[in-house]
């Protein structure tokens, strides 16, 4: 879905908010994928570097997305990017479980 509203953005002449509006919350869907694999299966430093990693990773794309203005409508309401944002962050720690976290 980011992915055809990030196209969707860049067809209606938005080129630099359709592809922050990609970019982004996948960004942080990679920072709550990795944050939550090196909590489920790294000791401690591995931890310690994926909490950090994460934060930095997550402001990234936080802050991509909100540099750009982009929003996005979805069934009559407008959201922010930032919540899109975290949106993508709720579904990678969602999709990220003990089998794909140690593979």
């Amino acid at each position: 879905m980011t992915v055809i509203m990030g196209i969707a953005a860049i067809s209606k002449g938005a080129v630099y908010p359709g592809i922050a509006g990609i970019v982004g919350p996948t960004v942080c869907w990679f920072a709550a994928s990795g944050l939550k694999g090196s909590l489920i299966a790294g000791d401690l430093s591995q931890k310690l570097f994926g909490i950090a990693a994460a934060t930095v990773t997550l402001a990234l794309g936080l802050g991509i997305v909100y540099h750009s203005g982009y929003r996005v409508g979805l069934f009559g309401h407008w959201y922010t990017g930032v919540t899109w944002c975290i949106v993508g962050f709720a579904v990678g720690w969602i999709s990220t479980n003990r089998q794909v976290a140690t593979a």
